[in-house]
């Protein structure tokens, strides 16, 4: 830990913020991480750490945990003596009054590059909307949700095959790096940061398991992206005989989709098997070609093996319950 560090209480839960406290924590004194309390667990009664409690733990990190930013949050972290709050996909509301615990100011790491795609979800929607390029955005904390002017941030090339998935284990790694480097210059960077344009801002929203009904009306390239998007929460799906059906992997890249082609079949007919495609299904205008399925309580499979086991998909109308 360098003469220099900062004195940081870390704010965040899932496993997308879990890089970044490691990497902080090896160059800089993180005082305390504020968390939300243990879950119950699916099954059974043990209760089951957020991933970024379970790494603090590990490090010796003293954990604050509460779901709501109470009095007795407020004293426990002023306890701690903390210089810096920084936050990663925390849901917890920042008041005035915890705010200002922290002499050297407060900031946020959101995947994207702000004013776009501000709220919950901006991986999904990075990917639901087909951006090209995405981003990290280091931003101060203000009262209203993500407008805080930015401290530092970086962009990326999308490749249009990416789910949440794997989108948020190259956001985990990135966030890490990037924040080290602000860090690193932490006075500079957070004097000189820039305002927002505001104007410019579009708006996420938290996710549903509902939002994963597929609507074959839609062109194929805009199932494409929502399939992505929507894996491994909530995920996509259908209904084939009358049975839930997961549509889980999805071939090429979004800009490889052929949109223009209309079909004599209605949309959500399966057309075909393609061998190193899949299942082809028709869309209100163009062709989706889906890999991997999941019907209900069952195991997700490759098509060739879908097929194999349930023939009755080649020529059958995939739709709402």
């Amino acid at each position: 830990m360098s003469s220099d560090s900062l004195r940081i209480l870390y704010a965040g839960n899932p496993l997308l913020s879990v890089a970044t406290l490691e990497a902080i924590a090896e160059k800089h004194q993180v005082v305390g991480v504020l968390v939300h309390p243990d879950k119950r667990a699916k099954r059974g009664s043990t209760s089951v750490p957020v991933p970024v409690k379970a790494s603090a733990v590990r490090l010796g990190i003293p954990v604050v945990e509460s779901d709501t930013i109470t009095p007795l949050t407020i004293e426990k972290v002023r306890s701690l003596g903390a210089e810096v709050l920084l936050s990663f996909a925390t849901s917890h509301y920042f008041t005035q009054s915890f705010l200002s615990l922290f002499p050297r100011g407060a900031m946020n790491i959101h995947p994207s590059l702000l004013p776009l795609h501000r709220g919950p979800s901006p991986i999904q929607y990075s990917i639901l909307k087909k951006d090209q390029v995405s981003g990290i955005s280091l931003q101060k904390i203000v009262k209203k949700i993500d407008s805080g002017d930015i401290v530092n941030s970086l962009s990326f090339a999308l490749s249009g095959d990416e789910t949440s998935e794997t989108l948020s284990q190259t956001v985990s790694t990135l966030a890490a790096q990037l924040t080290l480097q602000t860090l690193d210059r932490y006075d500079h960077y957070y004097s000189h940061a820039c305002a927002q344009e505001h104007s410019n801002a579009t708006f996420t929203f938290k996710l549903a398991k509902e939002d994963g009904a597929i609507d074959f009306s839609r062109k194929a390239s805009d199932i494409h992206a929502m399939i992505r998007a929507l894996y491994p929460w909530p995920k996509a799906y259908t209904y084939f005989n009358g049975v839930q059906l997961i549509l889980s992997r999805v071939q090429g890249t979004v800009d490889s989709v052929d949109d223009e082609n209309v079909h004599e079949a209605a949309p959500g007919t399966v057309l075909e098997f393609v061998k190193g495609r899949g299942l082809a299904i028709a869309c209100s205008s163009g062709t989706l070609y889906v890999d991997r399925l999941q019907l209900s309580k069952k195991k997700e499979m490759d098509a060739r093996s879908f097929v194999n086991g349930n023939p009755g998909i080649l020529g059958a109308r995939l739709m709402g319950a």
